[in-house]
């Protein structure tokens, strides 16, 4: 696995590939912010900038998470003896849609591998026209 691969996986279990910014980013498309929660509203008219993850940047501000997995020194949640912990739990369940993937992709990286889980997660994130998706475009929005 390449390192540049790994920083996508962040240590909350989520697929830094396809977080609506790194991919408006790249795809030079704001329409991939559009459905994103209410929260995030203030970040939609900034610059767009590329990400390279959670494991090396912390663009999406103080992260208890990625806090406390640094300090362990954990590649991802899932690692942890106290997994699923009241943190991630709460992450999980505080309302925002793609927060509820992160402790089901924890276990599909338990189960298969995270190699494998981060092929999967790329492939989900491709439609076959080549463009990218986001968490919240899930469908080709460059195809009539």
């Amino acid at each position: 696995m390449k390192t540049n691969e790994l920083n996508l996986l962040a240590y909350c279990g989520l697929y830094c590939g396809g977080c609506s910014f790194k991919v408006a980013f790249q795809e030079k498309n704001r329409e991939h912010l559009l459905g994103m929660p209410k929260k995030y509203d203030k970040y939609k008219d900034v610059e767009l900038v590329d990400c390279a993850g959670c494991r090396v940047e912390d663009r999406c501000g103080e992260c208890p998470i990625r806090k406390c997995a640094k300090e362990k020194k954990l590649t991802y949640c899932g690692e942890c003896k106290e997994f699923p912990c009241k943190r991630i739990n709460d992450f999980s369940s505080d309302g925002i849609f793609h927060h509820f993937e992160s402790i089901e992709n924890i276990k599909n990286i338990q189960k298969n591998g995270i190699d494998s889980w981060l092929n999967d997660q790329k492939n989900k994130y491709q439609c076959e026209c080549g463009k990218k998706l986001s968490w919240y475009v899930t469908t080709c929005i460059h195809q009539p």
